[in-house]
C-alpha cells in the first residue's frame, strides 16, 4: 500500500485487476484466520496465523485502533471472502437493553464491506424486515458475475426457512424460494445461537433436517448456488445418527458441515469417544462421501461432557482447530504428527467467530 504512493504509474499498476488477482493467488498460499475480540462494548477484528498460534498458544490483540469495529458502526462480522470482510450493524429501539438479551428489538440493520489490508470500506447497505432480531446472515461470492452477496435466513415456520439475498452491486433485497427444511442451530456459552454454514465455490451450505410425511425426520444438507440463487439438497454420509439427540439444547458434540482442503466435509460424534470427519470427494454427489479422519477425544486431551455445544472446525495446512466454547479456548491438532496444543484462556476472544481470512488488494467498491 505504501508503494501506491510512489507515483501515479505505480498506483495504476498495483490497482490493476490482473495484479490484484496475481497478488491474491500468492497470498492464498499463506492464508490466515480471524477472530473477533470483545471487551465490554468494544469489538475488534483479530487476524492471526494458525501456525503462530500452534507455537505460542496465545493470540495478540491488535494495538492498532483501526481494527476496532466500533468506529465503523458495525460491531458484528458476518464473514470473509477474498480478503473482504462483511460487517453488520443495527439500530435498537429500546434505549436500555441487556447486551446478552437475544430478544432486543432491532428496527434496522446495515452492512458494509471492509478490506483491512487496504483500509478501505464501502457505504452502508440497509436491510429491513419483520423480526430482525431472529434473522441471521452469511457472506458469499458469486464467481460467475464477480459479485458479493449477503444471504439472510429466517425460520418462518416449524419446517421451512425464509431466504433473502442482497447483491452489493445494486443494493436491492429480494426474496427467493424458501428452504423446505429447518437449519440446525448451535448455541454458545455467550447466549449466541448460530446456523453454521459453509461458503464453498460460489455456494453456501448448511446442515438441516426435514420431515418426509409420516417418516422420521432426517438430516439433509442444503446447498444454495449464489449464481442461480436456487438451492439443491443432498444427504450426509450413510451413517446412523440420532436426530432427536442432536436437536437437544444440551447434548454432546452436534454434527455439522465445514470446509477442509477445499472440499465440503461433514463431522459428527461417534459413541462419545471419537470425532469423525467425512469428505465429499465430488461436490454435490452424495455417493462420493469418504471417511477422512477419526480422532479420539482422548488424543485431543478433551473430556467430552454434556453441555458442550459444538466444535467449530478449521484447517490450515495439516492442522485442525477445534473450538471449545465452554472453556473459552481452542484446541489445535496436527494430524500428521499427532501434536495437540491447547490455547490459553482469553475471555476477550469470541472463539465461535473463527473463520478463514486472506489478505488481498480487492476493491470494496
Amino acid at each position: 500500500m505504501k508503494m501506491k504512493c510512489v507515483s501515479k504509474s505505480w498506483n495504476t499498476f498495483i490497482s490493476d485487476s490482473n495484479f490484484v488477482k496475481m497478488h491474491f493467488n500468492r497470498s492464498a498460499r499463506h492464508s490466515q484466520s480471524y477472530l473477533v475480540s470483545q471487551h465490554r462494548c468494544d469489538y475488534s477484528f483479530v487476524p492471526f496465523s494458525v501456525r503462530g498460534l500452534m507455537n505460542d498458544r496465545s493470540i495478540t490483540l491488535p494495538k492498532d485502533p483501526y481494527y476496532q469495529l466500533i468506529d465503523k458502526d458495525c460491531p458484528e462480522v458476518v464473514g470473509s471472502c477474498n480478503g473482504l470482510v462483511c460487517l453488520s450493524g443495527c439500530f435498537v429501539d429500546d434505549e436500555e437493553f441487556n447486551e446478552d438479551d437475544s430478544e432486543k428489538n432491532i428496527s434496522q440493520m446495515w452492512f458494509r464491506i471492509w478490506n483491512p489490508a487496504t483500509r478501505t470500506i464501502s457505504d452502508k447497505l440497509y436491510f429491513r424486515a419483520n423480526h430482525l432480531q431472529y434473522w441471521q446472515f452469511m457472506f458469499g461470492y458469486d464467481n460467475s458475475t464477480e459479485t458479493y452477496k449477503v444471504v439472510a435466513i429466517y425460520p418462518d415456520s416449524e419446517m421451512t426457512t425464509e431466504v433473502g439475498i442482497i447483491c452489493f452491486s445494486n443494493n436491492i433485497w429480494r426474496n427467493i424460494q424458501s428452504f423446505p427444511a429447518r437449519l440446525l442451530q448451535f448455541s454458545f456459552s455467550s447466549n449466541r445461537t448460530l446456523y453454521a454454514g459453509v461458503h464453498l465455490n460460489s455456494t453456501l451450505n448448511w446442515l438441516g433436517f426435514i420431515h418426509n410425511g409420516n417418516l422420521a425426520p432426517q438430516f439433509v444438507i442444503i446447498s444454495l448456488d449464489l449464481a442461480t440463487e436456487t438451492y439443491t439438497q443432498f444427504l450426509p454420509p450413510p451413517i446412523s445418527l440420532d436426530l432427536s439427540h442432536a436437536l437437544q439444547k444440551v447434548s454432546h458434540a452436534k454434527p455439522g458441515v465445514s470446509m477442509l482442503m477445499d472440499s465440503l466435509c461433514f463431522y459428527h460424534d461417534f459413541k462419545e469417544t471419537d470425532f469423525v470427519i467425512w469428505k465429499m470427494t465430488k461436490f454435490g454427489d452424495e455417493n462420493s462421501w469418504a471417511r477422512l479422519l477419526k480422532i479420539s477425544y482422548r488424543k485431543l486431551q478433551m473430556n467430552l461432557k454434556p453441555g458442550i455445544s459444538m466444535f467449530n472446525l478449521y484447517v490450515n495446512g495439516d492442522t485442525l482447530v477445534f473450538v471449545d466454547d465452554q472453556k473459552e479456548r481452542a484446541i489445535l491438532y496436527n494430524w500428521r504428527n499427532n501434536r495437540v496444543v491447547k490455547t490459553r484462556v482469553n475471555k476477550k476472544i469470541c472463539w465461535f467467530s473463527l473463520n478463514h481470512y486472506v489478505e488481498s488488494l480487492v476493491s470494496t467498491s
